[in-house]
């Protein structure tokens, strides 16, 4: 598998792989996707391999405690920004149980290590809280990330 930084041209198969993973209620616009790639593409990669896209993660700086509204295109990046938040990190079913997202998150989080930040936050959807548990994330709250999304608001020190 190689990783690369995710490009505007991507998104499609991003959109695709999306489609095949989560409820509709938690599809993001295109958009918005397109805007994480602008804002910050240090946080926007993809692993491909002879096939495609097998996985993509989107992290971001964001402000302790926030999280990002679906597809609502961030503005832009705070200036105080204190915490780097984990957006998404999606596998293709065709690329499951290969380790593909241990290798996303990790990036994710030593590249927001690397950049400084000492804390890190995201929201676990669909049963993936017990995956994050293992990389050092904790349960900060319980709530309804979209409709009909039971979610978990996690957060771990860098």
């Amino acid at each position: 598998m190689v990783i690369r930084t995710l490009t505007p041209e991507d998104v499609p198969a991003i959109h695709a792989l999306e489609v095949e993973a989560y409820l509709p209620s938690l599809h993001e616009s295109p958009e918005a996707f397109v805007r994480l790639i602008e804002l910050y593409p240090d946080g926007a990669f993809g692993g491909f391999d002879e096939v495609g896209l097998c996985g993509y993660a989107f992290g971001v700086p964001l402000r302790r405690g926030s999280t990002l509204e679906l597809r609502s295109p961030l503005a832009a990046i705070a200036e105080d920004a204190d915490t780097f938040y984990i957006h998404d990190v999606t596998v293709a079913a065709r690329c499951r149980g290969r380790g593909v997202a241990t290798v996303l998150a990790a990036r994710l989080l030593d590249g927001a290590r690397a950049r400084g930040f000492r804390y890190s936050e995201l929201v676990s959807v669909q049963g993936s809280a017990p995956f994050w548990e293992k990389t050092g994330f904790r349960e900060v709250e319980r709530f309804e990330y979209a409709p009909g999304a039971a979610s978990v608001k996690m957060s771990r020190d860098l």
